[in-house]
């Protein structure tokens, strides 16, 4: 029986590997992420260069939920997220020391905030956040 959920965990772990080979995939920074109820933040940074996002699933405008993302430099950063029924990562870009912000027609179920870490790749959250829905 061990032999044969290791075998699975085996095959599993192959099948990931080779999908995701050909695939830059962004350095993780520790960054934070603070939540509470339908709102949530994350912020990330390497170095001087600093990215937040935020994510309300009850916002008051109506919408079913409304996302933000900023940057404190001369590169935009952009939000990774997820809504809820829909398996597709979507992005969300801000401005060069800006920020950008819009309604979803649908909920949020996790997100991260992204931002270029000066080596050709990105900084990120390193874990999602799930704001509730």
């Amino acid at each position: 029986m061990k032999l044969k959920r290791f075998t699975q965990a085996g095959l599993v772990a192959a099948t990931v590997a080779v999908a995701g080979l050909g695939l830059a995939l962004p350095a993780s920074a520790s960054g934070s992420i603070t939540c509470w109820d339908y709102i949530c933040k994350a912020s990330a940074g390497s170095g001087p260069k600093y990215y937040e996002a935020q994510v309300d699933n009850n916002p008051a405008s109506g919408a079913a939920s409304w996302i933000w993302v900023w940057s404190n430099n001369a590169f935009t950063s952009h939000i990774d997220y997820y809504l809820k029924g829909d398996g597709t990562m979507h992005k969300y870009y801000s401005q060069e020391f800006g920020a950008n912000s819009m309604n979803v027609s649908k909920d949020v179920t996790a997100f991260r905030v992204c931002g270029p870490n000066g080596g050709g790749g990105d900084t990120c959250t390193s874990t999602w956040a799930h704001p509730k829905y």
